[in-house]
């Protein structure tokens, strides 16, 4: 299955110096991406990410002169967000319409 997922870079010594950034990774089925999937996934982008805290999903990039954390701030599939929308659309087509436009 596609998870997509947005994360929020933050260098720390860095004030104000915060980005937002999207990620993809595939799974099998339709299990959630481990954080070790999506350490791998931090890490092929370039950052060395270790785990920092693993209920709240922070990871953070050790470097002496810039320290990075980074948030994993929201985590879905575009699946699931499609069926929704197609769910609506059909529920739509069963409800009473009102015949003086109110």
């Amino acid at each position: 299955m596609e998870w997509n997922f947005l994360f929020r870079v933050d260098h720390l010594n860095e004030r104000g110096e915060e980005r937002n950034l999207k990620g993809l990774i595939f799974t099998e089925g339709e299990q959630l991406p481990s954080l070790e999937q999506i350490q791998e996934f931090l890490i092929s982008s370039g950052y060395e990410a270790e785990i920092k805290n693993p209920e709240k999903m922070v990871f953070t990039v050790p470097r002496a002169n810039d320290p990075i954390e980074i948030k994993i701030v929201k985590l879905g599939n575009e699946k699931k967000a499609e069926s929704d929308r197609e769910l609506k659309m059909l529920s739509e087509q069963f409800m009473k319409k009102d015949p003086f436009g109110l």
